[in-house]
Formats: structure tokens, C-alpha cells, sequence
């Protein structure tokens, strides 16, 4: 008897059948790790598995022993052992290989793999179940595809085409935010706020040496159109004359070019060239006095479809083209339009002479029909004489097709009638109560002398940054960007084309070649001088100009209605003071002096401080109204502080 009051007879038990650990107390040995020696008896109704069970989650580390055969551990085939191993505890008696599988059930350092597909095909040629080496999970030839994949490979290819992605994303948002425009102002149609550039194309750039220029100057110096930062080119004369460019308002047709100047296809090829700069053509069409009378329009407008998509001017214009040819009631201006639109692709004209058909009761009629001809995308230009003479009862029918309205500026009036005109123009009085037509702003042309003329060439300069800065479209005549001066005549030996002398060769800089070459002189004598170091004024001046809504937009739309953003300050004295302002944008004030003395101004009434962005060499340097300096001669851009 045993402490528990258990016989411990050999007899009772069997000892002679069953192992020496049956008939032992069990030792702490016995028992699995995390199980205490049980002192409870056994419970003899309780199943045990049997010891070559192996159940599919068990680890096994591949023991020699799991090969045995049975009988080699439990005894042989005795009933006692196998009562006795069946109704014992499971942390006794588990000797072999048993005990040892039972130990690593519970190691911590036992790892799973699975076979490699090879291993796998070898050990089933068989065409039995087979055990992997290591784990305990049958696998067979019915095993999915993807278990034998070569994962290693296809996780190294997920990660480098995952970190792709990723570049590729990082790299198309950086590319998005290097392509953002630098400035995000209000759009409007090419013509309305962009600088044009008035050309007299003889006294531009000769290339053929005869002392004329041409057409083919023109392409030429497309980079210095360019450079200067305009949207349009104007050539204000082309056509053949009796004796062209001496008597070029003597016109003898309106549909080709002068034989000096060159072919139609070179107008043509002019236009792609500033096209391809993103810069339009236009042409001057002087109508008076090759017409004395408009003729009926040709076409039926009430049964045209409306013009309101650029599309269409193309195919409009193939359909209503015909042959330009002289008439016995006169050429109609339409057919001339036709003919430049489809021959050159130029993008609007500038009907000069108007003004003589004011009365013609044919006249509304035919600026319709020329103006859907243009469509949208092309431009219509008149004077302002023409709107002065227009009787009240067809002002809004004319100038609801017009798209500009070229206005004079005459310095020789002083500063104060160049405020009145530009007040005029901010409060519509200069359009006769209409605001659809912008303005277009002139300081020089073909029939009006050059600023320059018995002033200091600092007028020229002051007077074109001054325009720069008023509400609509400027346009510069060509050399006022360098402040370009008249024939030089001092001995009047060329009193014969004193009425051309404001034609003047243009002056080229030293490193450029000239208007023309050493060996050929110029139609004209040569000009007295110019200033070209004013040239960096003007161009920085544009470019001021085509970012900034505060300048180049003519009026502020709130609501529907159209309110102005510009205001003569003062216009005393010889000092014009203009302001510009838009919504959310820099405000600006233009202070102009065109008197000849140096002056010092109290502005605070008006402004407090600002910062000078052009027209002087102290750029970016703050300046204070309450002593305000300027030079006689000299425009000043000031950016004002909020």
C-alpha cells in the first residue's frame, strides 16, 4: 500500500506486463512543464488517443522514432499496458517518441515551411499521401497552383512596381505644380489690353538694298516684335500708289501689296511668323478717298446663322468668297475684307476715313456685314471721328459692332487736355454713353508729327509710359519705343518730303544691322537720333502691363454692371496723376511730369506709400507722398501700399 492507500501488488497490477514508469510514483519529470502532478485517480472511462495519433496542427521535428513500429512502445499487444496507457494521464507514462513530439509541441524556435514543389513531385511518384518535412499538412499533387509560385520573387516585384507608383505620382504632381501659371488674372480677347505696334513698313527694314523696306524686314525683325512683348503688329500702308512711299495715300487698289514692298504671299508668310509668337496682324484699310460712296451689303444677314463661335469664320469665308474685282458703283469694301481674310489670314483691319460715310445711309448695314465676316476672334477698328459725327439715332447699331475706337492723345495740349480726354473715356463721354467698344490709344501715327519735335526725346518717353497705364489698348508707333526723332533736315535741302519727315528711318542698335546697308541710302533722309537705352523702359513698362488686371482691364464688372477702375487724380500744372486699382490686386498711381522743371509734390491727400515698379532707375525703392520728386520730362509707376 502506497501512501494513497492504493495496493501497489505486482499481481493486482500487472506489473510483469507494463513498463517500470507505470509502477513508479510519478516524478515531476513525467508531467509536461506548465502541468502539475496530478494526485487525483484516474479516471478509467476517459478515451486517450492513441500514441501514432498525430493530429494535422501538432509540430514535429521529424524524430527517427515516429517510424517505430507500434508495438515497439507500447509493449507489444498486452491488455494491461493498454488499459493502463489508456486511462492514464496524458502527462504520464509519455516515454519515446511520443513524449519527445510532445516537447515540441511547445518549443518556442520550431518554424514551418513548405516543401518546394521539386521535393514534392519526388516524393509522390508514388502516388501516395505524403508529409512535408517539417510541417505536419499533407500536401498532395490537388494542391493549388499558386502554393508553388515563387513568392520571394513576386513580393521583390510588388515593392520596386508599388515604389514606381509612387515616384511616378510624386513626379506628375511636382510636374503639375512647376506648369502652374504664375499668374491667375481675368482673361479677356487678345485685342483689349494688349500694346499694339503701329508700323510704317518702308522706313522699317530694308533686305534687298534698294533704301526701301519691306515686307521680308518685317519677318526679320519678328523676334524683336517679340522682345517687345506687343499682341499685334498694324501696317498702316501697303497698298500700290501712283508713286509709293512718296505718295502712299494716292492708293490704286485695296486688294495687293506695293511692288516695293513685296507679294501678297509675303503678308501671308508675315502673318504665320507672328502667329507662331503668339502676335496678330492688322491691317489699315483707307477707304476715303479711293471711295466716295458704300455700296449695298452682299449678303442677306437676317438669314445668316449668328456669329458666335470662331469655328466658323473658315467656312464662312470659302462660302461668301467671290473674285474682288472694280465695279461700276464702286468697290465694296466687303469683297477687299473677303480677299485679305483668305488669301493672308490676317485678324482684323482698321477702316480708316470712316468718318466721310457717316451719313451714308448705308453705312450701319455695312459695318455689320464686315463685322460678321470677322467674326469674334478678329478685330474692327474705327476713329473717333467717326463716333463724333454719327447721327444719335444709329450710335448704338455702329458701335455695337465696333470693337475699338482709336482715339488721339495730343501732348501738344498739355496735361490738361489729356485728362479731359482720358476722364472722358473712363466715363464713357468719349464714346457718346456707349461702353462696348475699348479704347485705342494713340500718340503718333502716319499723318501726325512725332512727339519729339522740338521737345527733349524725354517727352516721347514719358508720354508713352504714361499711355501704357490708361484704360483700353495702347499702341506705340514704331521708334517711340526708342524715342525716335525726325528727319534730320537742318538745311532744309529736303523741304520737297517735309510732310514725310516724321517717317524717319528706324535706328538700330550697333550690334544689329541697320535699316539698310552702307552702300544704299534711304528713301528719307536719316533721323536726327534716337535714345535706344529708353527701349528697357518701355518693355519693362509692357510687361507690367500684361500681368497686372489693374491696368490692362478698362473697367470692373460687379453684378452685371461695369463700373470704372481708373481715375484722373489731378491734371495741374503739368502734373498728370492717374489711379488704377482692381479687386484683390496692387493698386497703382502714374505720376507724369511734362513740364521742364523738377518738382516736388504733396500727394498725401491721395496716397500714403508705394513702391516704384517703372519709369525711373530707383526701381523697388519705397517712396512717401509727402515729398514726392520728379524729374521734368519723366512718367514714374508707383505700386501703392494697402
Amino acid at each position: 500500500m502506497n501512501h494513497l492507500q492504493i495496493s501497489t501488488d505486482p499481481t493486482l497490477l500487472g506489473a510483469d506486463l507494463l513498463p517500470e514508469s507505470l509502477t513508479t510514483s510519478p516524478s515531476v519529470s513525467t508531467f509536461l512543464p506548465e502541468e502539475d502532478a496530478s494526485t487525483c485517480l484516474l479516471l478509467p472511462e476517459t478515451p486517450s488517443p492513441p500514441l501514432d495519433f498525430s493530429h494535422p496542427l501538432t509540430p514535429s521535428m521529424g524524430n527517427p522514432g515516429d517510424n517505430l513500429p507500434h508495438d515497439s512502445v507500447t509493449g507489444g499487444d498486452d491488455p494491461a499496458a493498454e488499459t493502463s496507457s489508456s486511462s492514464g494521464s496524458s502527462g504520464i507514462g509519455m516515454v519515446g517518441p511520443v513524449g519527445a513530439a510532445a516537447g515540441n509541441l511547445f518549443s518556442h524556435n520550431t518554424y514551418q515551411h513548405l516543401r518546394k514543389k521539386s521535393d514534392v513531385a519526388k516524393a509522390g511518384q508514388d502516388g501516395s499521401m505524403h508529409h512535408a518535412a517539417i510541417l505536419g499538412i499533407a500536401v498532395t499533387k490537388d494542391m493549388p497552383g499558386f502554393v508553388h509560385w515563387n513568392w520571394p520573387l513576386i513580393r521583390k516585384c510588388t515593392f520596386f512596381a508599388f515604389l514606381a507608383v509612387i515616384v511616378a505620382m510624386v513626379g506628375i504632381v511636382v510636374a503639375m505644380i512647376a506648369t502652374l501659371p504664375k499668374f491667375c488674372n481675368p482673361d479677356t480677347a487678345w485685342y483689349k489690353g494688349s500694346v499694339f505696334y503701329e508700323v510704317f513698313p518702308a522706313s522699317f527694314q530694308d533686305t534687298n538694298e534698294d533704301g526701301l523696306g519691306d515686307i521680308r524686314g518685317l519677318i526679320g525683325r519678328a523676334e524683336y516684335f517679340k522682345s517687345l512683348g506687343i499682341g499685334a503688329v498694324r501696317l498702316n500702308s501697303i497698298f500700290p500708289s501712283k508713286h509709293y512711299p512718296d505718295h502712299f495715300q494716292e492708293i490704286t487698289t485695296l486688294t495687293d501689296v506695293d511692288e516695293v514692298l513685296g507679294k501678297v504671299e509675303d503678308i501671308q508668310k508675315l502673318a504665320a511668323t507672328l502667329h507662331e509668337r503668339n502676335i496678330s496682324l492688322v491691317l489699315d484699310l483707307p477707304i476715303y478717298p479711293f471711295l466716295d460712296r458704300l455700296s449695298p451689303s452682299t449678303i442677306d444677314l437676317d438669314r445668316l446663322p449668328n456669329r458666335t463661335d470662331g469655328d466658323m469664320v473658315t467656312s464662312e469665308f470659302l462660302r461668301l468668297s467671290r473674285s474682288v474685282e472694280a465695279r461700276s458703283e464702286g468697290t465694296i469694301v466687303s469683297d477687299v475684307v473677303r480677299f485679305w481674310l483668305t488669301r493672308t489670314g490676317v485678324d482684323g483691319f482698321y477702316v480708316k476715313g470712316l468718318e466721310h460715310f457717316a451719313e451714308d445711309p448705308l453705312l450701319v448695314e455695312n459695318v455689320k456685314e464686315w463685322k460678321y465676316l470677322l467674326g469674334p476672334e478678329r478685330v474692327l477698328i474705327v476713329g473717333q471721328k467717326l463716333v463724333e459725327k454719327l447721327p444719335a439715332s444709329v450710335v448704338h447699331d455702329v458701335l455695337s459692332q465696333v470693337d475699338l475706337v482709336d482715339v488721339y492723345l495730343d501732348v501738344s495740349n498739355g496735361t490738361d487736355g489729356i485728362g479731359k480726354t482720358v476722364q472722358d473715356a473712363i466715363q464713357g463721354r468719349l464714346l457718346r454713353g456707349e461702353d462696348h467698344p475699348w479704347i485705342h490709344w494713340s500718340l503718333g501715327s502716319v499723318s501726325e508729327r512725332r512727339m519729339t519735335s522740338g521737345l527733349s526725346p524725354n517727352a516721347t518717353l514719358a508720354a508713352t509710359l504714361m499711355e501704357l497705364t490708361l484704360p483700353g489698348t495702347p499702341s506705340i508707333f514704331y521708334g517711340d519705343e526708342i524715342s525716335l526723332e525726325e528727319v534730320h533736315d537742318p538745311k532744309g535741302e529736303h523741304g520737297d518730303s517735309q510732310h514725310l519727315h516724321h517717317l524717319a528711318t528706324m535706328v538700330w542698335d550697333g550690334s544689329q544691322n541697320q535699316f539698310t546697308s552702307r552702300a544704299s541710302l534711304p528713301w528719307i533722309p536719316r533721323s536726327a537720333s534716337a535714345s535706344l537705352h529708353h527701349l528697357d523702359y518701355v518693355i519693362e513698362a509692357i510687361a507690367l502691363r500684361k500681368r497686372s488686371p489693374s491696368i490692362y482691364l478698362n473697367a470692373v464688372v460687379k453684378e452685371g454692371k461695369r463700373l470704372p477702375n481708373a481715375d484722373v487724380k489731378s491734371n495741374q500744372n503739368e502734373i498728370l496723376v492717374v489711379q488704377r486699382w482692381y479687386p484683390r490686386r496692387n493698386s497703382f498711381a502714374t505720376i507724369a511730369n511734362l513740364g521742364q522743371k523738377r518738382v516736388s509734390l504733396d500727394l498725401t491727400a491721395m496716397f500714403y506709400s508705394g513702391e516704384i515698379v517703372a519709369g525711373s532707375s530707383l526701381k523697388h525703392e519705397r517712396v512717401y507722398f509727402d515729398h514726392f520728386e520728379i524729374n521734368p520730362l519723366e512718367t514714374i509707376v508707383v505700386k501703392l501700399h494697402k
